[in-house]
Formats: C-alpha cells, structure tokens, sequence
C-alpha cells in the first residue's frame, strides 16, 4: 500500500533545504574553534552533535521523499534511525553532563534530541495501524531537531564570538 507523502512533499523538501543550509553554517562554527586551545569536547559535545541533528533531518526528509518508499521500509528505516538517534543522545549526555551548564542547555543539547529521537523510534512502532498519524509525528519530530539545531548552533556561535580567549585553558605546548 502506497503511503500518503504526496501532500506531505513540499514540507520535506523545505525541512531538508533548511537543514543543509544550516549544516553549512555549523560548518562556519566549527571554523570559529580553530584558535581555541582545548577544542575536543567542544567538537564532540557541541558542535557535532548538532551537525548529526541537522544532518538526520536532511537525510529523514531525503527518505522521505523516495517515490517508492514502503511502509515496511518506512518503519524499518524510522525504527534504526530513531534507536541510533536515541543511544547518540545518551552518549552525548555522558560527555557534557558533568559540565556547568544551565537548564536551556542541558535541554537543547540532551534532553530534546533524545525526546525528538525517541518520537521517530516511535512513529515507526505505529507505522502499521497508522500511516497518517506516523508523518505527523515524523513531522513535528523533525522540525524539533530543525529547530533544536538552529538554536544550538546559534548558542555556539554567540559563545564562540563573545568568549574571552585569554581565559582559555593553556595548551601545555612550551
């Protein structure tokens, strides 16, 4: 049986152009650390999580808009996809919980992407008993890591740029 995405088209093309440009731009961010002297957790707890969230949209809606796509696959694909979106929430969890940040943060950063992952995990558990139900979580879903995305690479940017490099950590490079 043929899923319902025609009128769903137009949406995923704009979430997966908006998540591309965005991927870019997070690129640019990444640039911003190259003076920065202990840059590893920023990149693994910060920057690349958010270019994971982007790039699960531009990929989410690139699946989406196959003209084959089954419900079976659809499932297959939103079940992998949300669990491995879920276990790199927890993973990233593990990297910068211990730091002082605020509660916009931890949630931005872990909280939400884990709730939004989980929602595609589920989406995919409903698949058969609604096709209908399954892209509107699927949507909402994915413009929630849209969003979360944009917001966090914005948090990095304006930190990035209003940060205080002589407050940085030496090197330990004579």
């Amino acid at each position: 049986m043929a899923l319902p995405l025609a009128d769903w088209r137009d949406f995923y093309v704009m979430i997966g152009t908006a998540s591309g440009a965005l991927v870019g731009a997070t690129f640019i961010v990444a640039t911003l650390t190259s003076s920065v002297k202990e840059r590893g957790l920023g990149l693994r707890g910060f920057i690349t999580p958010t270019t994971v969230h982007l790039g699960s949209v531009l990929v989410g809606s690139a699946i989406l808009c196959v003209p084959t796509l089954t419900r079976e696959s659809l499932a297959l694909l939103l079940g992998a996809g949300g669990a491995a979106g879920v276990i790199y929430g927890f993973v990233v969890a593990t990297r910068i919980w211990h730091m002082n940040l605020d509660l916009a943060d931890r949630s931005a950063y872990v909280v939400l992407p884990i709730v939004a992952y989980g929602s595609i995990a589920g989406a995919a558990g409903i698949m058969q008993l609604s096709a209908d139900a399954t892209l509107d979580i699927l949507g909402v879903a994915l413009v929630a890591l849209l969003v979360i995305g944009m917001r966090n690479a914005w948090d990095m940017t304006t930190f990035m740029l209003t940060r205080d490099p002589s407050r940085d950590p030496p090197s330990g490079n004579p």
